[in-house]
């Protein structure tokens, strides 16, 4: 935590010294009139980027996975993501925050950050899926799969059984060419 308050001093200091210098060279009400007209961009993309990610959000507090084919497109989600984040950037009074907001509405920007999301998302799958399931209320994202889950599509528990796939093994009863027969377990199946 106190890394993170030396690093919002610093910035903070930066950015006071960037005002003064820049209400030496024009005037200091122009510099204010920059926050406020910044500031009511920033409020205006904030409004915008929420208006596409508040459903899929919802969803999702609702402990529902979106389907893709009910969503925008990716290209649509990236640039909301962007236009918020640009938009919190604008709101916070500073010229490097301004600088840093208009730079994320840059669509190559948008692009090269949309790469690295994608990247980091398949190198941490397993964080991501701990994530989900955090969000979720403790529940696997897919379904009855892990235990007794009450909004699984099979009803209650497991839907293969006990011990999961191929759980209870030696008692199990399959249909071969249309007729149920016993499967014993042999020595080759461990």
């Amino acid at each position: 935590m106190g890394v993170v308050v030396g690093i919002a001093l610093v910035w903070f200091i930066i950015e006071m010294l960037i005002w003064y210098l820049l209400a030496q060279f024009m005037s200091g009400w122009l510099v204010f009139l920059w926050f406020v007209v910044a500031f009511f961009i920033g409020l205006a993309l904030i409004k915008k980027a929420a208006s596409t990610l508040n459903p899929m959000a919802q969803q999702m507090k609702n402990g529902v996975i979106p389907n893709p084919a009910n969503q925008p497109p990716e290209s649509t989600i990236a640039k909301s993501v962007a236009m918020g984040i640009a938009g919190i950037l604008f709101v916070l009074p500073g010229i490097l925050t301004d600088i840093g907001a208009f730079l994320l509405l840059l669509p190559a920007i948008q692009k090269v950050l949309t790469t690295k999301a994608k990247n980091y998302a398949m190198n941490n799958q397993e964080k991501m899926m701990a994530m989900m399931a955090k969000q979720m209320g403790g529940q696997s994202p897919f379904g009855g799969m892990g235990g007794v889950n009450p909004n699984s599509p099979f009803g209650q528990g497991n839907p293969f059984g006990n011990g999961g796939f191929g759980g209870n093994y030696g008692n199990s009863r399959t249909t071969i060419d249309g007729q149920a027969k016993t499967v014993k377990k042999s020595a080759n199946d461990d």
